[in-house]
């Protein structure tokens, strides 16, 4: 029935971190001249499972969940995998002015997720029309693990009194994944459906990380590119067939590497200066 509390197991999905990250009430009707900030039916059953308006300031007020946060936010778990953005509804009703302002969207682990994300001005007014609030996650497909961060808004009255604030030190944690090819797809390719790397032409390897050259590098050469051969010392050429000699081969030689010489038939020695 309309008004009955939510059950505390299932709500903390719905409390996973956003703006307010606060419990809540099933909608109930509005009162004119006031403050609601809600996960709309759709959003809260992706979180939680079934589909109903999850009210999270109801009255301008913060539901009673926040009293002792620091408890509750220590049951909160991650965000999962899949989601990547959590939308917020929020309105004023009636003719009340409500300004808000967000001071921080910080990632507190870099390396696994860029900053949280808002789809509204950092600043500004709470709309008199129900309207949505996203906060994206940014996980950068580097590493595996639970990126902390932070999301901290304050809303005022017409005053410039602060009526509604993020709990001061609040954490909240995402959960990031490598790219959906394992380690990434390098030098321009791309993750297929089937979760393979495709590579361009030229490159090949799980993660397209190797280059073919034609003809293959010689020498000890190494393809770093396509067509483009790192050769050793001693020697050089598209594909490193070619020897960068210091010494002189007579009687014909040919030198094919530092200081040696291949000999024609009838002569030997390091310069082929001896006739067998």
């Amino acid at each position: 029935a309309a008004g009955m509390m939510v059950p505390a197991g299932r709500l903390c999905w719905a409390l996973l971190c956003g703006a307010l990250s606060l419990c809540g009430l099933r909608a109930a009707p509005r009162r004119p001249d006031s403050l609601y900030v809600w996960i709309d039916a759709r959003q809260a059953r992706l979180l939680i499972g079934f589909e109903e308006d999850v009210l999270i300031v109801s009255e301008g007020r913060m539901a009673p969940f926040t009293h002792d946060f620091r408890r509750a936010q220590r049951r909160m778990p991650a965000v999962p995998v899949r989601i990547r953005a959590l939308n917020f509804t929020w309105q004023a009703t009636g003719r009340t002015e409500y300004f808000y302002e967000f001071l921080s969207l910080r990632s507190l682990d870099k390396g696994i997720m860029a900053d949280p994300t808002i789809n509204i001005p950092l600043l500004g007014t709470v709309p008199h029309k129900a309207s949505v609030v996203q906060i994206g996650f940014p996980c950068l497909g580097k590493q595996d693990g639970v990126a902390a961060f932070e999301v901290n808004v304050i809303i005022m009255n017409s005053e410039g009194n602060i009526i509604l604030q993020t709990p001061q030190n609040a954490i909240f944690f995402k959960t990031c994944q490598q790219a959906e090819c394992p380690g990434g797809c390098r030098n321009g390719g791309f993750c297929n459906e089937r979760h393979v790397c495709e590579c361009p032409d030229g490159f090949y390897g799980p993660h397209c990380e190797k280059a073919l050259c034609s003809p293959h590098c010689m020498n000890g050469g190494l393809c770093i590119t396509p067509g483009l051969c790192i050769c050793p010392p001693g020697f050089y050429g598209i594909n490193c067939d070619k020897a960068n000699c210091t010494t002189t081969c007579f009687n014909g030689g040919t030198c094919f590497y530092l200081g040696k010489c291949i000999c024609p038939s009838g002569y030997e020695g390091d310069q082929c200066e001896i006739s067998e």
